[in-house]
């Protein structure tokens, strides 16, 4: 990747993607800037040899390509003092629902990206959705996109279906945490040491997830598979038919896509 390489925002996802390119040697640590309003945040970047700030201008107008980590609701507050300052430059929005069109009004003259990572970037395997932006000179696109692929797999997709992609991935690690936690206490109801509850259920939850994608076949034969007539795992899916376990999913994920429809413009 050419020229710098900067964050507004020092949270865990930036945190991520800071770790995951270092590790990549994708950029040298003098070529990242990262800037926050809380000091505290950037002494985890400061100590990897980041340039830290507390100034967003500052980041603003050192980085070639800028990484808007901060929350939806502090855009308006954030981008009219960086506007001026953004001016043919790539800006990659990491933010729900504001889209390409509005992030263009909010920046004139800037080459806006936007990107949906998911968390699992903390421990390298995360999945980015890019969208796709044929407004934005090819090789800058391709350096977003190696960006994202130094911490996990990258899909690119139409902007159109960004929201269905937080829902499918962005927002989904939540639901894999709740169903452990919904598991680990059963399995303490049951006698069993939480610790070791939860050490089997996130190794079955991803050697499931392997068999997905080696397989072949898709979930539905999988879990096929592992029900024998009359067995134990037959008798543990009559609970999901009962309670409606594809419908409450379906309608976590539609309310999912509707908050982050108001969450931007």
């Amino acid at each position: 990747m050419e020229g710098t390489l900067g964050f507004i925002g020092a949270g865990n996802m930036s945190g991520a993607i800071v770790s995951g390119i270092l590790q990549a040697k994708l950029l040298s640590p003098d070529r990242i800037l990262v800037s926050n309003r809380h000091e505290g945040k950037l002494e985890v970047p400061a100590r990897r040899g980041v340039f830290t700030t507390i100034d967003n201008k500052v980041v603003a107008k050192g980085a070639d390509i800028v990484i808007l980590g901060v929350k939806p609701q502090m855009f308006p507050d954030i981008l009219p003092e960086l506007a001026p300052l953004l001016w043919d430059k790539c800006v990659v929005s990491l933010a729900p629902g504001y889209s390409m069109a509005w992030l263009a009004l909010q920046l004139p003259g800037a080459h806006i990206v936007r990107a949906m990572p998911n968390t699992p970037l903390l421990v390298g395997k995360g999945v980015t959705a890019v969208a796709e932006a044929p407004q934005v000179p090819r090789p800058l696109f391709d350096e977003v996109v190696e960006i994202f692929s130094a911490v996990g797999e990258v899909s690119i997709v139409p902007e159109t279906l960004l929201d269905a992609v937080i829902a499918v991935s962005g927002s989904s690690p939540a639901y894999f945490f709740r169903m452990a936690d919904a598991m680990v206490k059963g399995a303490e109801q049951l006698g069993m040491d939480p610790v070791e509850a939860l050490r089997l259920t996130a190794l079955t939850m991803e050697g499931a997830a392997k068999m997905l994608l080696e397989s072949g076949g898709g979930a539905g034969e999988l879990t096929r598979q592992v029900c024998s007539p009359g067995g134990t795992t037959l008798a543990a899916l009559t609970a999901f038919d009962e309670y409606r376990f594809e419908e409450m999913i379906s309608r976590a994920m539609e309310r999912c896509v509707n908050r982050s429809r108001e969450l931007g413009k």
